[in-house]
């Protein structure tokens, strides 16, 4: 039997005897209609769904998602000395170190994003010109306005975007590791007012927007949802979290917070973290950034009242994992002794999947 198909049937047994054991859909969905579940979107969820012609997960020759492919690129471009230029963390550590810690080298990543999609739109007949009109105004568009106004992602006839599905759901907050607002134009597409909160986990930012400053007092609903940027956004280089040093200095800043009054992370949105079911969407488990976000969430959860949570796990690939099956039993038990439970899919199967069961059961209710 092929690792390939020994990888999908160990996963699939797993995920059975985690669901049978948990009740995990008639436990989610009742959550979902009171407002007290959290998806938490990774920054690569969206950028694999825009490069890789909608689809995620999806790898290369070396076992390199999308995202790493980037990653590397990027490290050519930069010339990144070191054999592991798919980390991303490590590679914008090294210029940041050769750009003496400017905050605003923190945004050159978004830069090469930008001028790699306009690359490859230039090869389109359909959107040649546009894509030739924006290059003229790449310092001045977003990473994400770039992104809507080329149509991307482009997903395949019949495919629903899922952060789309997400947006229709009946949920008040909303987290993102995204430094785009991606999130933010899916719900207002869905006739919702989003409000737009970032964590200023480096400092005060005296030039930040009325109404991105954060504000204890306002409380997020259905129709104006709270999306909260826990790893900055791109309007504030400081704000961004991407390099090793970075994730560390961003850890730091949460432990040293003992302000209780005027905490960074806005009170109303801790106490949602230690009440409501999580759902993580879109993440590695070896990566950076999904290491320091469940650090972060460990901070905020209780064992005598926090509900479960779950990790939605991006599909492994059979050349990172020698025994696949051990493998998946040991992360299983991992993150059960933590109150999350482990779903072995990719995320745009799961949100798809977590819509049908809900609509099924709001039309039973």
């Amino acid at each position: 039997m092929g690792i390939n198909k020994r990888f999908a049937e160990a996963r699939e047994k797993l995920a059975k005897e985690a669901h049978a054991k948990t009740g995990f859909w008639e436990d989610i969905l009742p959550h979902i209609n009171q407002g007290i579940v959290i998806p938490i979107i990774s920054n690569s969820f969206r950028i694999e769904q825009i490069f890789g012609e909608g689809s995620e997960g999806t790898v290369s020759e070396e076992g390199w998602t999308i995202d790493e492919q980037l990653t590397a690129e990027w490290a050519s471009l930069i010339e990144y000395p070191m054999l592991d230029k798919q980390n991303l963390a490590r590679v914008a550590q090294y210029y940041l170190v050769e750009q003496k810690d400017n905050p605003h080298a923190r945004t050159k990543y978004l830069e090469f994003l930008k001028s790699f999609l306009l690359t490859i739109a230039n090869d389109d007949a359909d959107y040649a010109d546009l894509a030739s009109r924006l290059k003229t105004q790449i310092q001045e568009q977003h990473f994400s306005e770039i992104v809507q106004q080329l149509d991307y992602p482009r997903f395949p006839a019949g495919v629903d975007d899922p952060l789309r599905i997400l947006s229709k759901l009946p949920l008040p907050i909303y987290i993102t590791t995204s430094q785009s607002d991606f999130l933010e134009r899916a719900l207002e597409a869905e006739g919702k007012k989003p409000r737009t909160q970032i964590c200023f986990w480096s400092g005060p930012i005296s030039n930040a927007a009325p109404e991105h400053q954060t504000d204890h007092e306002f409380t997020p609903t259905i129709t104006n949802p709270l999306v909260y940027h826990l790893f900055g956004l791109e309007e504030y280089p400081q704000t961004l979290v991407l390099s090793e040093d970075d994730y560390m200095n961003f850890l730091m800043a949460m432990v040293e917070d003992t302000n209780t009054l005027n905490p960074i992370v806005p009170l109303n949105l801790r106490r949602a973290l230690g009440v409501s079911h999580l759902i993580l969407l879109g993440y590695r488990l070896e990566d950076w950034d999904f290491r320091v976000l469940f650090r972060f969430l460990l901070k905020f959860r209780r064992d005598d009242f926090s509900p479960r949570g779950m990790v939605i796990q991006l599909q492994q690939d059979e050349k990172r994992i020698e025994k696949v099956k051990e493998a998946l039993e040991y992360l299983g038990k991992y993150f059960d002794r933590r109150k999350f439970d482990v779903e072995w899919n990719n995320a745009s199967t799961f949100i798809q999947k977590l819509w049908n069961e809900w609509n099924t059961y709001r039309q039973g209710q």
